[in-house]
Protein backbone atom coordinates (compact mmCIF):
# COMPACT_ATOMS: atom_id res chain seq x y z
CA UNK A 1 0.00 0.00 0.00
CA UNK A 2 1.20 3.12 -1.27
CA UNK A 3 1.88 6.36 1.15
CA UNK A 4 -0.84 7.92 -0.54
CA UNK A 5 -3.28 4.62 -0.09
CA UNK A 6 -2.57 4.92 3.16
CA UNK A 7 -3.18 8.62 3.75
CA UNK A 8 -6.50 8.12 2.58
CA UNK A 9 -7.55 5.40 4.37
CA UNK A 10 -6.86 6.77 7.39
CA UNK A 11 -8.75 10.20 6.34
CA UNK A 12 -11.63 8.03 5.64
CA UNK A 13 -11.48 6.31 9.12
CA UNK A 14 -11.18 9.37 10.79
CA UNK A 15 -14.54 10.83 8.99
CA UNK A 16 -16.15 7.97 10.10
CA UNK A 17 -15.16 7.36 13.58
CA UNK A 18 -15.89 11.27 13.88
CA UNK A 19 -19.71 10.83 12.73
CA UNK A 20 -22.62 12.18 14.73
CA UNK A 21 -24.78 9.09 13.02
CA UNK A 22 -23.91 5.38 13.38
CA UNK A 23 -22.62 3.93 10.65
CA UNK A 24 -22.74 -0.66 10.14
CA UNK A 25 -21.83 -2.29 7.23
CA UNK A 26 -23.09 -5.95 7.07
CA UNK A 27 -22.45 -8.87 4.24
CA UNK A 28 -25.09 -10.18 2.57
CA UNK A 29 -25.68 -13.15 5.75
CA UNK A 30 -26.94 -10.03 7.58
CA UNK A 31 -23.33 -10.44 10.09
CA UNK A 32 -22.36 -6.69 10.63
CA UNK A 33 -18.53 -6.19 9.32
CA UNK A 34 -17.81 -2.71 11.11
CA UNK A 35 -19.51 -0.56 13.30
CA UNK A 36 -18.52 3.07 14.18
CA UNK A 37 -17.96 5.08 17.15
CA UNK A 38 -21.25 6.56 17.47
CA UNK A 39 -22.78 3.18 16.80
CA UNK A 40 -21.57 2.28 20.36
CA UNK A 41 -22.70 4.91 21.69
CA UNK A 42 -26.08 5.12 20.41
CA UNK A 43 -27.09 1.48 20.96
CA UNK A 44 -25.08 0.91 24.19
CA UNK A 45 -22.63 -2.37 22.61
CA UNK A 46 -19.32 -2.42 22.09
CA UNK A 47 -17.91 -2.76 18.69
CA UNK A 48 -16.15 -5.90 19.67
CA UNK A 49 -19.60 -7.58 20.86
CA UNK A 50 -21.21 -6.46 17.52
CA UNK A 51 -18.46 -7.52 15.26
CA UNK A 52 -19.38 -10.88 13.63
CA UNK A 53 -22.90 -10.81 15.30
CA UNK A 54 -26.17 -10.86 13.16
CA UNK A 55 -27.35 -6.78 12.80
CA UNK A 56 -31.15 -8.26 14.53
CA UNK A 57 -29.68 -8.14 17.63
CA UNK A 58 -30.24 -3.98 16.84
CA UNK A 59 -33.96 -4.94 16.19
CA UNK A 60 -36.71 -5.28 18.59
CA UNK A 61 -39.55 -8.12 17.56
CA UNK A 62 -41.22 -7.94 14.81
CA UNK A 63 -38.72 -6.95 12.43
CA UNK A 64 -35.83 -8.76 14.19
CA UNK A 65 -37.60 -12.12 13.11
CA UNK A 66 -38.44 -11.16 9.72
CA UNK A 67 -35.04 -9.57 8.33
CA UNK A 68 -33.53 -12.77 7.60
CA UNK A 69 -36.46 -13.46 5.37
CA UNK A 70 -36.56 -10.08 4.05
CA UNK A 71 -32.47 -10.28 3.02
CA UNK A 72 -33.22 -13.49 1.16
CA UNK A 73 -36.17 -11.86 -0.89
CA UNK A 74 -33.94 -9.26 -1.81
CA UNK A 75 -30.80 -11.04 -2.62
CA UNK A 76 -33.56 -13.23 -5.00
CA UNK A 77 -35.63 -10.54 -6.27
CA UNK A 78 -33.97 -7.37 -6.17
CA UNK A 79 -36.97 -5.53 -4.85
CA UNK A 80 -35.85 -3.48 -1.88
CA UNK A 81 -38.10 -1.82 1.01
CA UNK A 82 -35.15 0.22 2.63
CA UNK A 83 -31.84 -0.22 0.46
CA UNK A 84 -31.91 3.14 -1.92
CA UNK A 85 -34.84 4.75 0.19
CA UNK A 86 -34.74 5.33 3.81
CA UNK A 87 -37.23 5.25 6.41
CA UNK A 88 -37.95 5.44 9.92
CA UNK A 89 -37.92 2.68 12.05
CA UNK A 90 -37.35 1.28 15.45
CA UNK A 91 -33.75 0.07 17.35
CA UNK A 92 -33.19 -2.01 20.20
CA UNK A 93 -30.43 -1.34 22.73
CA UNK A 94 -28.09 -3.42 24.49
CA UNK A 95 -30.42 -2.83 27.93
CA UNK A 96 -33.57 -4.21 25.73
CA UNK A 97 -35.15 -0.51 25.72
CA UNK A 98 -36.37 0.77 21.83
CA UNK A 99 -35.68 4.12 20.58
CA UNK A 100 -36.92 5.64 17.33
CA UNK A 101 -34.49 5.97 14.66
CA UNK A 102 -33.88 7.10 10.78
CA UNK A 103 -32.51 3.99 8.64
CA UNK A 104 -30.45 4.56 5.31
CA UNK A 105 -29.07 1.57 3.63
CA UNK A 106 -27.15 1.52 0.61
CA UNK A 107 -25.66 -1.61 -1.06
CA UNK A 108 -22.26 -1.91 -2.31
CA UNK A 109 -19.06 -4.74 -2.97
CA UNK A 110 -15.49 -4.71 -1.79
CA UNK A 111 -13.42 -7.33 -2.56
CA UNK A 112 -15.55 -8.93 -4.94
CA UNK A 113 -17.99 -8.98 -1.66
CA UNK A 114 -21.45 -7.69 -1.34
CA UNK A 115 -21.68 -4.69 1.42
CA UNK A 116 -24.61 -3.29 2.63
CA UNK A 117 -23.70 -0.11 4.54
CA UNK A 118 -26.95 1.30 7.35
CA UNK A 119 -26.65 5.10 8.61
CA UNK A 120 -28.54 5.13 11.67
CA UNK A 121 -29.56 9.07 13.33
CA UNK A 122 -31.68 8.85 16.88
CA UNK A 123 -34.76 9.99 16.63
CA UNK A 124 -35.55 10.06 20.53
CA UNK A 125 -34.63 13.96 20.62
CA UNK A 126 -36.58 15.04 17.46
CA UNK A 127 -39.76 13.33 18.95
CA UNK A 128 -39.91 14.55 21.97
CA UNK A 129 -39.38 18.22 20.11
CA UNK A 130 -42.78 17.25 18.42
CA UNK A 131 -44.38 15.87 21.15
CA UNK A 132 -44.20 19.44 22.83
CA UNK A 133 -45.00 20.75 19.84
CA UNK A 134 -47.90 19.06 19.33
CA UNK A 135 -48.98 19.52 23.10
CA UNK A 136 -48.15 23.43 22.91
CA UNK A 137 -50.60 23.80 20.11
CA UNK A 138 -53.00 21.59 22.09
CA UNK A 139 -52.91 23.94 24.74
CA UNK A 140 -53.08 26.90 22.89
CA UNK A 141 -56.27 25.91 21.11
CA UNK A 142 -57.73 24.60 24.91
CA UNK A 143 -56.79 28.46 25.72
CA UNK A 144 -58.82 30.08 23.10
CA UNK A 145 -61.85 27.85 23.55
CA UNK A 146 -61.42 28.04 27.55
CA UNK A 147 -61.20 32.34 27.20
CA UNK A 148 -64.65 31.93 25.35
CA UNK A 149 -66.01 29.41 28.00
CA UNK A 150 -65.08 31.55 30.72
CA UNK A 151 -66.65 34.79 29.17
CA UNK A 152 -69.70 33.48 28.15
CA UNK A 153 -70.76 31.11 30.91
CA UNK A 154 -68.85 32.24 33.86
CA UNK A 155 -71.08 35.50 35.04
CA UNK A 156 -74.42 33.25 34.44
CA UNK A 157 -72.56 30.76 36.63
CA UNK A 158 -72.06 33.31 39.39
CA UNK A 159 -75.77 34.72 39.41
CA UNK A 160 -76.99 30.54 39.53
CA UNK A 161 -74.63 29.53 42.42
CA UNK A 162 -75.44 32.75 44.11
CA UNK A 163 -79.28 32.90 44.43
CA UNK A 164 -78.91 28.40 44.54
CA UNK A 165 -77.42 29.41 47.87
CA UNK A 166 -79.83 32.15 48.83
CA UNK A 167 -82.99 29.62 48.07
CA UNK A 168 -81.16 26.74 50.27
CA UNK A 169 -80.44 29.61 53.15
CA UNK A 170 -84.36 30.56 52.83
CA UNK A 171 -85.88 27.04 52.52
CA UNK A 172 -87.30 24.42 55.80
CA UNK A 173 -88.15 21.44 53.52
CA UNK A 174 -84.87 19.32 53.99
CA UNK A 175 -85.67 17.58 50.46
CA UNK A 176 -86.32 20.91 48.92
CA UNK A 177 -82.92 22.62 50.84
CA UNK A 178 -81.25 19.63 49.59
CA UNK A 179 -82.29 20.40 46.08
CA UNK A 180 -80.71 23.54 46.24
CA UNK A 181 -77.58 22.54 47.58
CA UNK A 182 -76.91 19.87 44.85
CA UNK A 183 -77.85 22.99 42.21
CA UNK A 184 -74.80 24.89 44.13
CA UNK A 185 -73.18 21.57 44.14
CA UNK A 186 -73.43 21.48 40.24
CA UNK A 187 -72.19 25.02 39.27
CA UNK A 188 -69.06 24.70 41.59
CA UNK A 189 -68.14 21.74 39.78
CA UNK A 190 -68.85 23.63 36.34
CA UNK A 191 -66.66 26.82 37.74
CA UNK A 192 -64.11 24.03 38.98
CA UNK A 193 -63.62 22.66 35.84
CA UNK A 194 -63.44 26.23 33.76
CA UNK A 195 -60.55 27.03 36.43
CA UNK A 196 -58.69 24.23 35.62
CA UNK A 197 -58.81 24.28 32.11
CA UNK A 198 -58.21 27.89 32.37
CA UNK A 199 -55.02 26.46 34.62
CA UNK A 200 -53.73 23.87 32.03
CA UNK A 201 -53.97 26.99 28.98
CA UNK A 202 -51.87 29.35 30.96
CA UNK A 203 -48.06 29.57 30.75
CA UNK A 204 -47.43 28.25 34.06
CA UNK A 205 -44.08 29.93 35.48
CA UNK A 206 -42.56 27.84 38.29
CA UNK A 207 -39.07 27.90 40.14
CA UNK A 208 -36.59 24.60 39.55
CA UNK A 209 -34.28 23.55 42.35
CA UNK A 210 -32.74 20.48 42.56
CA UNK A 211 -35.10 17.49 43.79
CA UNK A 212 -34.63 13.85 44.68
CA UNK A 213 -37.70 12.18 43.10
CA UNK A 214 -38.12 9.74 46.03
CA UNK A 215 -38.97 12.04 48.21
CA UNK A 216 -41.65 13.92 45.89
CA UNK A 217 -43.20 10.39 45.02
CA UNK A 218 -42.80 9.68 48.91
CA UNK A 219 -44.76 12.86 49.78
CA UNK A 220 -47.81 11.95 47.14
CA UNK A 221 -47.98 8.47 48.70
CA UNK A 222 -48.52 9.16 52.30
CA UNK A 223 -50.69 11.66 51.40
CA UNK A 224 -52.99 8.34 50.05
CA UNK A 225 -51.80 6.05 52.50
CA UNK A 226 -55.29 5.85 54.15
CA UNK A 227 -56.97 5.57 51.21
CA UNK A 228 -54.70 2.98 49.23
CA UNK A 229 -54.96 0.90 52.58
CA UNK A 230 -58.88 1.14 53.00
CA UNK A 231 -58.97 -0.22 49.13
CA UNK A 232 -56.41 -2.69 50.29
CA UNK A 233 -53.63 -1.77 47.55
CA UNK A 234 -50.18 -2.83 48.74
CA UNK A 235 -47.52 -0.72 47.82
CA UNK A 236 -44.47 -1.91 46.45
CA UNK A 237 -41.16 0.35 46.20
CA UNK A 238 -38.07 -0.66 44.02
CA UNK A 239 -36.02 2.85 44.56
CA UNK A 240 -32.06 2.36 43.07
CA UNK A 241 -29.86 6.01 43.75
CA UNK A 242 -30.29 8.05 40.94
CA UNK A 243 -29.39 11.85 40.54
CA UNK A 244 -31.39 15.08 41.39
CA UNK A 245 -33.97 16.60 38.58
CA UNK A 246 -34.44 20.55 38.15
CA UNK A 247 -38.10 20.58 39.27
CA UNK A 248 -40.92 22.23 40.59
CA UNK A 249 -42.02 20.21 43.68
CA UNK A 250 -45.51 21.09 43.73
CA UNK A 251 -45.95 20.39 40.31
CA UNK A 252 -44.09 17.13 39.80
CA UNK A 253 -46.28 15.86 43.11
CA UNK A 254 -49.86 17.15 41.33
CA UNK A 255 -48.46 14.76 38.42
CA UNK A 256 -47.45 11.69 41.10
CA UNK A 257 -50.87 12.19 42.93
CA UNK A 258 -53.26 12.21 39.33
CA UNK A 259 -51.39 9.08 38.46
CA UNK A 260 -51.44 7.51 41.84
CA UNK A 261 -55.25 8.32 42.37
CA UNK A 262 -56.00 6.59 38.76
CA UNK A 263 -54.11 3.37 39.60
CA UNK A 264 -55.92 3.70 42.97
CA UNK A 265 -59.28 4.16 41.04
CA UNK A 266 -58.69 1.26 38.61
CA UNK A 267 -58.11 -1.40 41.34
CA UNK A 268 -61.45 -1.20 43.46
CA UNK A 269 -60.99 -4.41 45.31
CA UNK A 270 -57.43 -3.67 45.58
CA UNK A 271 -54.28 -5.11 43.74
CA UNK A 272 -50.66 -4.01 44.51
CA UNK A 273 -49.30 -0.48 43.32
CA UNK A 274 -45.54 -0.78 42.34
CA UNK A 275 -43.43 2.35 42.36
CA UNK A 276 -39.53 1.90 40.57
CA UNK A 277 -37.11 5.00 40.62
CA UNK A 278 -33.94 4.29 38.39
CA UNK A 279 -31.58 5.94 35.67
CA UNK A 280 -31.78 5.08 32.36
CA UNK A 281 -28.32 6.50 31.93
CA UNK A 282 -26.49 8.75 33.15
CA UNK A 283 -28.56 11.97 31.94
CA UNK A 284 -32.18 10.89 32.51
CA UNK A 285 -33.63 9.31 35.43
CA UNK A 286 -37.29 7.15 35.06
CA UNK A 287 -40.11 7.26 37.43
CA UNK A 288 -42.55 4.15 36.78
CA UNK A 289 -45.82 3.83 37.99
CA UNK A 290 -47.69 0.56 37.69
CA UNK A 291 -51.06 -0.64 38.66
CA UNK A 292 -52.32 -4.09 38.49
CA UNK A 293 -56.33 -3.00 37.79
CA UNK A 294 -58.43 -3.08 34.62
CA UNK A 295 -56.71 -2.19 32.48
CA UNK A 296 -57.19 0.92 29.55
CA UNK A 297 -58.84 -1.12 26.40
CA UNK A 298 -57.11 -0.36 23.17
CA UNK A 299 -59.04 2.15 21.79
CA UNK A 300 -58.69 4.77 24.12
CA UNK A 301 -54.70 3.59 24.58
CA UNK A 302 -53.50 6.00 22.38
CA UNK A 303 -56.28 9.01 23.26
CA UNK A 304 -55.22 8.63 27.09
CA UNK A 305 -53.87 11.82 26.72
CA UNK A 306 -56.42 13.52 24.70
CA UNK A 307 -58.62 16.55 26.54
CA UNK A 308 -61.47 14.88 27.99
CA UNK A 309 -61.13 11.58 26.80
CA UNK A 310 -61.40 9.09 30.30
CA UNK A 311 -62.06 5.90 30.64
CA UNK A 312 -63.89 6.14 34.01
CA UNK A 313 -67.51 6.14 34.36
CA UNK A 314 -69.77 9.87 33.41
CA UNK A 315 -69.66 11.45 36.45
CA UNK A 316 -66.43 10.05 37.96
CA UNK A 317 -63.86 11.90 36.34
CA UNK A 318 -63.15 15.29 33.43
CA UNK A 319 -60.50 13.67 31.27
CA UNK A 320 -57.99 16.37 32.08
CA UNK A 321 -56.29 14.69 34.88
CA UNK A 322 -53.49 13.22 31.94
CA UNK A 323 -53.23 16.24 30.38
CA UNK A 324 -51.94 18.26 33.31
CA UNK A 325 -49.66 15.47 34.26
CA UNK A 326 -48.13 14.99 30.73
CA UNK A 327 -47.69 19.07 30.12
CA UNK A 328 -46.03 19.26 33.24
CA UNK A 329 -43.83 16.23 32.50
CA UNK A 330 -42.99 18.03 29.33
CA UNK A 331 -42.69 21.27 31.39
CA UNK A 332 -39.88 19.81 32.96
CA UNK A 333 -38.28 18.44 29.43
CA UNK A 334 -39.33 15.08 30.59
CA UNK A 335 -41.28 12.75 28.48
CA UNK A 336 -44.42 10.24 29.54
CA UNK A 337 -45.51 6.89 28.14
CA UNK A 338 -47.82 4.17 28.87
CA UNK A 339 -48.55 0.75 28.99
CA UNK A 340 -51.30 -1.66 29.47
CA UNK A 341 -53.19 -4.87 29.29
CA UNK A 342 -57.12 -5.00 30.24
CA UNK A 343 -57.35 -7.14 32.94
CA UNK A 344 -53.44 -6.84 34.22
CA UNK A 345 -53.06 -3.03 34.70
CA UNK A 346 -51.16 -0.24 33.34
CA UNK A 347 -48.02 1.46 33.54
CA UNK A 348 -46.94 5.01 33.29
CA UNK A 349 -43.32 5.51 32.91
CA UNK A 350 -41.77 9.54 33.47
CA UNK A 351 -38.44 10.15 32.28
CA UNK A 352 -36.85 13.25 33.53
CA UNK A 353 -33.21 14.61 32.76
CA UNK A 354 -30.70 14.48 35.40
CA UNK A 355 -29.01 17.42 37.02
CA UNK A 356 -25.22 17.00 38.43
CA UNK A 357 -24.88 18.11 41.91
CA UNK A 358 -22.27 20.02 43.24
CA UNK A 359 -19.25 17.96 44.81
CA UNK A 360 -19.72 20.05 47.75
CA UNK A 361 -23.36 19.01 47.70
CA UNK A 362 -22.21 15.72 48.02
CA UNK A 363 -19.19 16.03 50.30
Amino acid sequence: MTTESRETESRLEAIIESAVDGIITIDEHGLIGSANRATERLFGYRREELIGSPVTRLMPSPHREAHPEYIRHYLESGEARVIGIGREVDGRRKDGSEFPLYLAVSEGWHAGERLFTGIVRDLSELRIAQERARAAEELASLSVITAGIAHDIGTPMNVILGYADMLSDSLENPKDRRRAEIISEQVRRVTHLIQTLLNIARPHKSLRVPLQLEAVVEHALDFFREKLRVRSIEVERCYSSVPPVAGDRDRLEQTFLNLIVNAADAMPSGGKLSVTLVSVDEDRVELAIRDTGQGIPPESIDRIFEPFHTTKAPGEGTGLGLVVSRSIVLDHGGTISVESQVGEGTCFRMRFPSVREPASARS
